[in-house]
């Protein structure tokens, strides 16, 4: 978040939220005794898309252009959490040396 250049106060207030959380596992009259969350996010909580969305900006950003390179050979697309490199070329060799720099 911090690399987003999000707020301070809303990268504090995330942290905080996802920190020192406990859970309780109860079925068939079984109570657990409380568990730690270390990490993620709780099922079903709507910030979850959004802190993905975070979370995975830099995989979108791959396909900009950059010194070098032109910007109509190569495309990414993000729909939630799917994610899909395209990338173009005369053959299959030209095609993977687009990819290939993408990802380098």
């Amino acid at each position: 978040m911090r690399n987003r250049r999000l707020p301070s106060a809303l990268v504090d207030f995330m942290k905080q939220v996802l920190t020192d959380r406990k859970t309780q596992l109860y079925f068939d009259r079984y109570n657990s005794d409380w568990i730690d969350i270390n990490n993620g996010i709780g099922q079903g909580d709507p910030l979850s898309m959004i802190l993905y969305v975070i979370y995975s900006a830099d995989l979108v950003d791959i396909a900009k252009p950059r010194h070098g390179r032109a910007s109509l050979t190569e495309l990414t697309l993000a729909f939630v959490d799917d994610t899909a490199l395209v990338a173009i070329g005369k053959d299959f060799h030209e095609t993977h040396h687009v990819l290939k720099d993408m990802l380098e």
